[in-house]
């Protein structure tokens, strides 16, 4: 364990209450090895001199005399010198290992050449570096989303609530001739839906983005039928644009959310109708196989172009903002599929030409039910 990872810790912590220092045990273990040499040496000249005494007549008094004399001066002299010489090549020896330590940049570990005993570590440290960047810039990015989706969602509401107001304001004010009210109420209906139908949408993303990713495989789902069931209820706007919308397939299983397929099969069915030409025809088409199941939402209406066709699906982004502002639609249907496709584990892609239609292609993987 690193002292950094265990500062905290009680095992991390010495008698003195400070955390432990690598240079200090480097240069205790060094002193410690160098001064036991020079003991070690001291003694073993010692005795070696002992045994070679006892072999001289009268060795007590010589001995006696021997270091009686200055040589213990000298001998005392010597070891201090040595213990002095020693602790200051130990520091020096200190100071050189402990210096790559210390030049180390943990934002930039490879900068400087390092120990081959640290590479592991300063791998782990520049892979959580890059992690941490990583995830700094994902939390940034989304923060930025979270604020467009905001200002969006303000500015989408404020003009209903404006109309709703202004029309209300002038009924309560009674400046609406008798024979205009109903019409005023209608255009008041209108924009409260338009206002519900937004609230809805963005209700929805939000359950999205909350729920983890393979949250939306509950249950078993018909898709052919879920399909034919989105489509009946769209048929009061098909007929008013004398759309004509033909389904057909066969009966295949998936397990997913059939709620959230539902809305997903209604979102696209509906633009196909709303961004139509009048007299158009939609096609939804549901076929199964081995690897999985996959659902066509096809129309002959503009079509969409190349350059735009990845931005449809971002939130609030329309193709023709005064054409969706006239068919109703709320910006976020594109976003809602996108989200219960990834949900599912799908994929979504648009085909097509501009001027003969556009295709929406929706791809289910098999799972095991």
């Amino acid at each position: 364990m690193s002292e950094v990872e265990g500062a905290g810790r009680p095992e991390a912590v010495d008698a003195a209450g400070a955390a432990p220092s690598l240079s200090g045990r480097i240069l205790r273990s060094v002193l410690t090895l160098t001064i036991g040499g020079i003991v070690l040496l001291t003694l073993m000249f010692a005795g070696i001199f002992y045994a070679t005494m006892m072999q001289v007549p009268n060795s007590a008094a010589v001995m006696a005399d021997f270091f009686g004399g200055d040589l213990t001066v000298c001998v005392v002299a010597t070891l201090t010198v040595g213990v002095a010489l020693a602790f200051a090549v130990s520091r020096a020896l200190t100071v050189s290992i402990v210096r790559p330590l210390d030049e180390v940049d943990p934002a930039d570990p490879w900068k400087v050449p390092v120990y081959a005993e640290m590479r592991p570590l300063l791998a782990r440290i520049d892979s959580q570096q890059r992690t941490l960047r990583a995830q700094n810039e994902e939390l940034a990015r989304a923060e930025s989303l979270r604020r467009d989706f905001s200002a969006n969602v303000s500015h989408e509401m404020k003009t209903p609530l404006q109309v709703i107001s202004g029309y209300a304001e002038l009924m309560e004010n009674g400046l609406v001739p008798p024979e205009d009210v109903p019409r005023f109420a209608g255009l008041i209906h209108q924009e409260s839906q338009a206002m519900r139908a937004l609230i809805d949408d963005v209700l929805t993303l939000s359950r999205l983005d909350e729920l983890p990713p393979d949250a939306a495989v509950i249950a078993s789902v018909e898709v052919l039928g879920v399909a034919q069931r989105a489509a009946g209820r769209l048929t009061k706007l098909a007929d008013e644009r004398a759309i004509s919308v033909q389904v057909k397939g066969a009966p295949v299983t998936m397990m997913g959310n059939e709620g959230l397929m539902e809305q997903m099969l209604h979102n696209l069915i509906e633009n196909a109708i709303r961004y139509n030409d009048e007299g158009g025809h939609v096609w939804v088409e549901v076929d199964g196989s081995s690897e999985g199941v996959t659902v066509r939402v096809a129309d002959d209406g503009p079509g969409i172009p190349e350059a735009k066709r990845e931005k449809i699906f971002e939130r609030f982004y329309r193709l023709e903002k005064s054409r969706s502002k006239e068919t109703g639609g709320t910006g976020l249907g594109l976003a809602i599929v996108k989200h219960g496709a990834q949900r599912h584990g799908g994929t979504i892609e648009v085909g097509g030409k501009e001027g003969e239609g556009a295709i929406f292609t929706l791809f289910f993987p098999a799972t095991a039910e």
